[in-house]
């Protein structure tokens, strides 16, 4: 009788030790989530001089290096004015 409450009292404190630890992984996993859900992020497509043309042969990344230095200096330009 002392082997079988010992036991079922270790078991429930394993079972809300895990049961804390989970609630607070899940809580952190899904912290970051809650911050974005509500966040747009609007991307403008603008045709310049600037941008180089689409190839078959082209760097991707570099088109996209070059789009995001386009949309940063002009995001830097308007908090400027």
């Amino acid at each position: 009788m002392k082997i079988f409450l010992l036991l079922s009292i270790f078991l429930l404190t394993i079972f809300f030790v895990l049961k804390k630890v989970f609630y607070s992984a899940k809580r952190n996993l899904f912290k970051d989530q809650a911050a974005w859900s509500s966040k747009d992020i609007k991307i403008n497509y603008k045709k310049s001089k600037d941008t180089t043309e689409l190839k078959k042969n082209n760097n991707y990344l570099k088109i996209i290096a070059d789009e995001s230095k386009l949309y940063l200096e002009n995001e830097y330009r308007e908090v400027e004015e």
